[in-house]
């Protein structure tokens, strides 16, 4: 059963990319354009990953800040005794 099911669906997938013969070309055909935008595409990615980092050095400072001012909060406060 499950061999001729994947079978009607092979079939199917073949005639729909019958239909679809047009091909659109995405990047430009010369080899210059080409590097410029596989350039760009690194230095987008480049430039998301030092956000990323950016933002988790933050974060840590910023949890290290928190977490003197609770520990001098704690020394601060008066013992109950």
């Amino acid at each position: 059963m499950k061999i001729i099911l994947c079978s009607i669906a092979f079939i199917l997938l073949q005639a729909a990319s019958l239909r679809a013969e047009t091909k659109i070309d995405v990047f430009p055909q010369t080899g210059y354009d080409q590097a410029t935008i596989y350039l760009n595409l690194g230095m987008f990615w480049a430039g998301i990953i030092g956000l990323v980092i950016l933002l988790r050095l933050k974060l840590r400072e910023l949890e290290r800040v928190q977490k003197m001012e609770r520990e001098e909060a704690e020394k601060e406060a008066p013992l109950l005794e």
